[in-house]
């Protein structure tokens, strides 16, 4: 079986994936990788993804995540977004495209999806933690200056240039739902492209996790919702 996890230092920021792999001979194979700027849900995917081309030559396989929004995508939703050209139930592009036709195409039959709940001492999911956290902890811009916990890792002139960019004032982000699915955002821009134009769509800017955990809340939205976001 195969666990997968990853994460970011802020959202988008700098991230990390990591994948345990425990073969039937009792061998045990961990993966890990970072990039400079990502989000929550692209290190989840991106961990899913190698572990299932980890696995590819095993008769059957079990990949357990703790991330829904990987869990619910590859056993549900990637049917309807393929029939729709990659579009949402409302006729939006599905987020993260690129990885979702990725994880597609290696995610065999063979495969068996299971959740696992984060944080909760399953030691396969935990060691997975680990190396998301070492590696998204770990990656810097080649100028060797870490980027600092919730801060663009691109120069100022880029981050902050661009029409409507405009950075989140300290202690400050955004949350957005779309089709049932949450999300947080660094900047009101990254809200605003994901909301823009969709039916039902909620989004609120939220200054402190106990405010965001509220507005969450009212929406409907359970706590293993947010797992991996």
């Amino acid at each position: 079986m195969a666990y997968t996890d990853g994460g970011c230092v802020g959202n988008p920021g700098p991230g990390g994936w990591g994948v345990h792999l425990e073969y039937p001979d009792g061998r045990v194979v961990e993966l890990g990788g970072a990039e400079l700027e990502t989000t929550n849900n692209r290190m989840e995917l991106r961990a899913a993804i190698e572990a299932a081309r980890a696995v590819a030559g095993w008769p059957t396989a079990t990949i357990i995540a703790d991330s829904q929004y990987v869990l619910r995508g590859i056993t549900s939703w990637v049917a309807g977004w393929k029939r729709k050209g990659w579009k949402t139930a409302t006729g939006q592009p599905v987020l993260n495209q690129d990885l979702w036709e990725e994880l597609d195409a290696v995610a065999t039959d063979r495969v068996t999806w299971e959740w696992a709940k984060g944080h909760s001492g399953v030691p396969g999911n935990e060691r997975c933690d680990e190396i998301a956290s070492w590696f998204s902890a770990s990656v810097r811009p080649l100028d060797g200056r870490r980027p600092s916990r919730g801060s663009s890792s691109r120069p100022a002139s880029v981050a902050n240039g661009r029409a409507g960019r405009a950075a989140v004032s300290p202690g400050a982000s955004y949350i957005s739902m779309v089709a049932g699915i949450p999300a947080r955002h660094g900047t009101w821009g990254e809200c605003e492209q994901r909301v823009k134009g969709v039916k039902g769509a909620r989004f609120k800017k939220v200054r402190s996790p106990a405010e965001e955990r509220d507005v969450f809340t009212s929406w409907g939205v359970t706590d293993d919702d947010l797992f991996g976001i």
